[in-house]
């Protein structure tokens, strides 16, 4: 598995036939841009692909389509004075994709079996407490941008979150989340993309040397 960074670069080797040239009129920052819309929409297409033949899709399904794709962090929680709640705070930001599939899992750190089912923050305040929710034992959170809030009876102290991350949020550095296969097809999505791009600018300098 190769690196956002990695991937740029071995597409712009093959833009520029060779080595990396650092007097390149492509910026390395600008082809990492086009990866993280090329994973993106691969991840799109998976599960428009996927789901199309299905009526409902369950998480086990979501997880097993886009299992390549999930990164997985321990994150420790905090407590929010304002809500008087327990929290943990996403490094990365979840897509958002059919039946939540964005944030696949969150599980107790200090024991796997106790996962937590999301809940809307819309509804968080008319259900809790209700003897219903309570006789459940179902632990939940809610999620309010790149905070996550959990229940103050179940709260813990440390969660693993596994999530599809938007690409853009995804570190240059660290290992790129993706499928066998995909590396190339991003690559050759990228090459095609900027012989288009030249291609038309070469069309418009001819079209201008005869007028």
């Amino acid at each position: 598995m190769a690196t956002k960074k990695q991937i740029a670069e071995r597409a712009l080797r093959i833009l520029q036939g060779g080595d990396l040239n650092i007097d390149s009129d492509i910026d390395i920052r600008e082809v990492m841009l086009h990866v993280d819309s090329e994973r993106d929409n691969l991840i799109q297409q998976k599960l428009v692909e996927n789901y199309k033949p299905r009526k409902s899709v369950a998480a086990v399904t979501a997880h097993e389509i886009l299992g390549n794709y999930i990164s997985e962090h321990t994150i420790s929680t905090s407590f929010d004075s304002t809500r008087s709640q327990r929290y943990a705070m996403l490094g990365q930001i979840p897509m958002d994709l059919p039946d939540n599939a964005g944030l696949l899992y969150v599980n107790n750190a200090e024991d796997f079996s106790i996962s937590f089912a999301k809940m809307s923050p819309g509804l968080e305040r008319t259900f809790v407490g209700l003897p219903s929710l309570a006789a459940s034992k179902k632990s939940y959170y809610t999620q309010v941008g790149k905070k996550i809030f959990f229940d103050e009876d179940s709260a813990p102290t440390s969660v693993i979150v596994g999530m599809v991350a938007v690409s853009s949020s995804l570190s240059d550095t660290e290992l790129y989340p993706v499928s066998p296969g995909d590396v190339s097809t991003i690559i050759k999505s990228i090459v095609d993309l900027y012989k288009i791009m030249v291609q038309v600018e070469q069309d418009n300098i001819t079209d201008n040397i005869d007028q």
